[in-house]
């Protein structure tokens, strides 16, 4: 069964919530337009821009029918088939506070209105949004080329302080969650049960990233990993056993916890590496890309995947460096950065190296080379499962905050601690991130929002 998304950012909800609002208590009209990119088992729509109906263009407007002129509709048809672009007809039912839904006369009106766009531009579906009276909750229907409607599940607004999920969907939540719901409440426990991430990376944090989500209700999610456990990952990953050395996935480790904890969940192992082509569709299909991964040209492939496909990602990593002659700890840090899309992203934060992508590019032979500069790159960083718990267990109240809206998470801040040292009085500090207007990823001429046009700039790491 296919399910359909759609991504709204937030600068283009303000753009037509404040259209549709402007005239209230009449019914309004406005036009989202998206891109269209097809994840697995999932049709996604990236809100490009927001096309005005003029005053005159209305044919009738009153508190229960907006209807506009044949004129507007084909200004609209000719602005999106010209872009290659999806049309979402919106209009606002201005009495409404919660519950909105189509009326007959809005499914009436729809299906003479997607006939004429389907007439004119090439897409398989275009989309019709009811909201209420605040913007803030909706029905969504596809009306596809074939004639058949079918629901929308998701209506996101996903670059704000929290994900605002608009499609009102009610489902039982458990007694198991009675204590945690008392803390988020009722729809912010359903909300969790809704949220599709994929984690990347089942190594000593993506293996307590996985843990923790379900056990806080998370029922839907994927991990990606193209390692198998040896010896070394037995004090780190929960589940393991010493049996499962050279002859099991990390992922397969992972998904038989989560089932063993809840045999109702849809729990999806990808044994690849995360830059195959195979694994975009999985990485396009999810609410959130949890990166646990400990290399740098991963990190850059997802940090562009994140942004064009407006995808928010979680970054979590704890580094441990040791001066190999004394033994002594030289560095330590962890840091969990929440990045929102067409926000400051990790090549602006500061967190990707152009020198490590560059080193990882070369053949792990010729980095072991004698006499290679890049000799010892590869050697096995200091790690250890305290560590990883006390980090992924800040990073799920973040993650779990930003679904439910339980916490806030600064826009423009990342989440950097020590573990052993205190700077400057403190382990945890905010650490300010400034973007880049000129940034090739996230700045005014990147690729946000752009899905399928813009190619692949990232290919996998040498080995």
């Amino acid at each position: 069964m296919m399910n359909y998304v759609v991504r709204i950012r937030s600068v283009h909800h303000r753009r037509f919530a404040a259209l549709l609002q402007a005239a209230m208590p009449a019914e309004s009209v406005a036009f989202l337009l998206c891109r269209r990119s097809e994840g697995a088992q999932r049709i996604v729509y990236l809100s490009d821009d927001v096309v005005e109906v003029q005053t005159h263009e209305y044919l009738k407007r009153s508190d229960d029918i907006a209807s506009v002129s044949p004129e507007c509709m084909a200004r609209v048809a000719r602005i999106a088939r010209e872009r290659n672009l999806v049309v979402v007809m919106m209009h606002v039912h201005p009495m409404t506070e919660r519950g909105v839904g189509f009326s007959w006369a809005d499914h009436a009106g729809n299906r003479r209105s997607f006939r004429f766009f389907h007439n004119r531009i090439k897409q398989s579906e275009h989309l019709s949004i009811v909201w209420n009276r605040t913007i803030d909750e909706c029905a969504c229907l596809a009306y596809r080329s074939d004639g058949v409607t079918d629901v929308v599940t998701s209506v996101a607004v996903i670059d704000t302080d929290r994900w605002q999920q608009c499609v009102v969907a009610h489902a039982e939540i458990g007694n198991a969650y009675d204590r945690q719901a008392m803390l988020l409440g009722e729809e912010g426990q359903r909300q969790l049960g809704r949220f599709s991430p994929i984690i990347v990376g089942a190594g000593g944090t993506g293996c307590l990233v996985s843990m923790g989500l379900v056990h806080h209700g998370v029922r839907r999610y994927k991990i990606v990993d193209d390692q198998m456990i040896d010896d070394t990952n037995l004090p780190r990953i929960i589940n393991s056993r010493p049996s499962d050395v050279g002859r099991r996935h990390k992922v397969d480790i992972a998904r038989e916890y989560a089932l063993s904890h809840a045999p109702d969940a849809d729990i999806e192992a990808l044994f690849n590496h995360v830059e195959h082509q195979d694994v975009l569709p999985h990485l396009i299909a999810a609410d959130l890309i949890v990166v646990c991964t400990d290399n740098t040209t991963s990190r850059a492939h997802l940090n562009e995947v994140s942004q064009k496909y407006l995808i928010p990602l979680l970054d979590v990593g704890v580094q441990f460096a040791v001066d190999k002659s004394t033994g002594e700890i030289v560095n330590e840090v962890g840091r969990i950065n929440l990045v929102r899309p067409g926000t400051a992203c990790l090549w602006c934060s500061g967190h990707l190296s152009a020198a490590r992508l560059a080193a990882e590019a070369t053949p792990k032979q010729e980095r072991e080379r004698e006499g290679s500069y890049l000799r010892g790159f590869d050697d096995p960083q200091p790690s250890m499962l305290a560590f990883n718990m006390e980090l992924v267990g800040r990073a799920l109240q973040i993650v779990i905050g930003y679904v439910t809206g339980l916490l806030a998470q600064p826009l423009q801040a990342y989440e950097q601690r020590t573990f052993l040292k205190s700077k400057g009085g403190s382990l945890i500090r905010h650490v300010a991130k400034q973007q880049s207007a000129g940034c090739f990823i996230c700045g005014l001429h990147g690729v946000v929002g752009q899905g399928d046009a813009v190619p692949a700039t990232i290919t996998r790491r040498a080995v």
